[in-house]
């Protein structure tokens, strides 16, 4: 009977250790489940960062490429105005001396020939006036370009060295002067077939021709407009090596609309049923282009693939003693395609420099 305390204590004891066990187990349980808990977000949270980093590397991949693209057009640009500063300043001329260079030049560059009328007839005034208008000269219109100082500058003007901000052409006064002298010619001996530009931009150069054919009366000459009007095409060098690296497509300023190209030619009164738009690329629309024959043919598509779909499509409608004009022969990929297409076809006409970056030669008769 002595013991029964002695073992009720240790049953006691032995409950309290059992509950507090129990109760440390529960502690424990409670933690393993809250640790868990931390874990999975832990988790979750490094799947974001590391989502997030992915994404932030691929923006990084996407901006250097942007940034090598930029500086690949840059290097290629440098490479043009390097060219294009060894133009002669007796053949450009600036300032006071522009007019009698641009005049000189064209007279060269139209065969020997002087300007058409040159006695101040209406149709020359008219001429003079829609080319002062076109290319900016009137208004002194700015550059838009990045490598230039955003300001007018005519020397760069004559020679189509800037993206003018308001004007309707970046080709030029002098790119701009040899198109009238060709197309005069043309006309004056009654070159049969109409124009054509392969890639307008802001339709200025059409818009010229357009206007030529209306000062001379040429009622049944029609002027074809041939762009995608949403830009150059990515360069597929598959098929064409020569277009590798080229950066035009990324360039929203050369990407000019139909209907902005429509309304600048109503701006001037010379939209009608004889100005054409061909819209798409050149692949698809010039091998079905209404066109009969031409009097002057007039590239600038800039890339090998563009210059030469065009010259596939078009070369053989060219009539005998019609013209060809190059606008970018200046660029590499565009003189390859012309130097491969001359030399498949047999063409030996010689080709005449214009202003340092566009050449034309005449089919012969």
């Amino acid at each position: 009977m002595n013991r029964l305390p002695g073992l009720r204590r240790y049953y006691a004891t032995l409950t309290q250790l059992d509950s507090e066990r129990i109760g440390a187990l529960r502690a424990l349980e409670k933690h393993q489940i809250e640790a868990n808990t931390r874990e999975s977000l832990l988790r979750e949270e490094a799947s974001r960062l590391v989502a997030e980093r992915n994404a932030l590397r691929e923006e990084r991949g996407a901006l250097t490429e942007r940034l090598a693209a930029k500086a690949a057009f840059e290097d290629q640009f440098n490479h043009l105005l390097v060219k294009l500063d060894n133009v002669s300043a007796q053949t450009l001329g600036v300032g006071a001396r522009q007019e009698e260079a641009v005049a000189r030049l064209g007279r060269q560059l139209g065969g020997d020939r002087a300007a058409p009328g040159g006695d101040g007839s209406a149709a020359d005034l008219y001429l003079d006036l829609l080319e002062a208008s076109l290319t900016g000269l009137l208004i002194e219109d700015g550059s838009q370009a990045p490598w230039t100082e955003r300001k007018f500058d005519p020397s760069l003007r004559a020679i189509g060295r800037d993206w003018p901000e308001q004007a309707i052409t970046m080709i030029g006064t002098a790119r701009m002067r040899n198109l009238r002298m060709l197309t005069t010619q043309a006309l004056e001996e009654g070159v049969p077939g109409d124009f054509i530009e392969t890639g307008v931009w802001r339709g200025g150069a059409c818009i010229y021709a357009k206007g030529i054919f209306k000062a001379y009366g040429a009622k049944d000459r029609k002027v074809f407009v041939a762009d995608s009007f949403r830009g150059l095409p990515e360069p597929d060098a598959s098929r064409n090596p020569a277009d590798t690296g080229d950066t035009h497509h990324t360039y929203a300023q050369l990407a000019v609309s139909r209907e902005v190209v429509a309304g600048n030619f109503r701006r001037y009164g010379l939209l009608d049923e004889q100005v054409v738009f061909l819209e798409g690329w050149f692949k698809d629309t010039l091998p079905v282009a209404p066109i009969d024959r031409l009097a002057v043919l007039r590239l600038d598509g800039d890339m090998y693939e563009s210059t030469m779909d065009a010259l596939h499509a078009l070369y053989h409608k060219v009539s005998p003693g019609g013209f060809v004009i190059v606008d970018d022969y200046v660029l590499e990929p565009c003189a390859r395609a012309i130097h491969d297409f001359r030399e498949q076809q047999g063409i030996e006409a010689p080709m005449h420099p214009v202003d340092g970056a566009a050449v034309w030669w005449r089919v012969p008769v």
